[in-house]
């Protein structure tokens, strides 16, 4: 995990994203593998901690999760018919922002489910994690159909009611974006 503090305080947020856009969050050999306990994997585990579904389901897998760090690495591959790109950019297909930050959006949704049920097992089932503000959000580069999205999400605060994460979008190892959220829990 990286050494530096993550600050999202008003005065911070800036110059945390900037500090995300050039590198990792975590290296990739200190990436999560493997989500321990869980009894689904692949889409069926994200499909289970999320309510989207159809074309609005963003994330593919969970490729790992580490509940002590507070991290979570999910995947999404951009294909030629993926939503959001028909008409943008006509022949030249890009990937719309607002699409990159609900993919690392929902990887953190998916991260503090899994906090909520380590910490609250027996209430979890019936609690609700949505998001309810978006601190701040910069795109690196372009991400077109065929690239596969790797989504680094951190919690960095976390309670059973509320909680912060900054959240990143690498493909082949470089930063593509960078968000800061926050979740709610009901």
């Amino acid at each position: 995990m990286s050494e530096t503090t993550i600050d999202l305080s008003d005065a911070g947020i800036s110059k945390t994203l900037r500090r995300l856009r050039r590198r990792p969050l975590v290296e990739p050999e200190g990436w999560p593998l493997g989500v321990g306990g869980e009894a689904l994997e692949g889409r069926a585990l994200v499909e289970s901690l999320l309510p989207q579904r159809g074309p609005m389901l963003l994330v593919d897998e969970l490729v790992g999760v580490d509940l002590q760090k507070r991290l979570a690495l999910g995947r999404r591959l951009i294909g030629e018919d993926h939503v959001g790109l028909e008409g943008h950019f006509p022949d030249d297909p890009v990937l719309p922002g607002v699409l990159l930050i609900e993919m690392m959006g929902q990887a953190g949704l998916c991260l503090y489910t899994l906090l909520l049920r380590q910490e609250l097992p027996e209430e979890a089932a019936e609690l609700q994690v949505r998001a309810t503000k978006i601190l701040g959000a910069h795109f690196v580069r372009e991400v077109r159909p065929g690239d596969s999205v790797e989504l680094l999400v951190q919690a960095t605060r976390f309670d059973t009611m509320l909680g912060e994460c900054v959240a990143q979008a690498l493909v082949d190892g470089e930063v593509v974006g960078v968000m800061a959220g926050e979740v709610t829990v009901f």
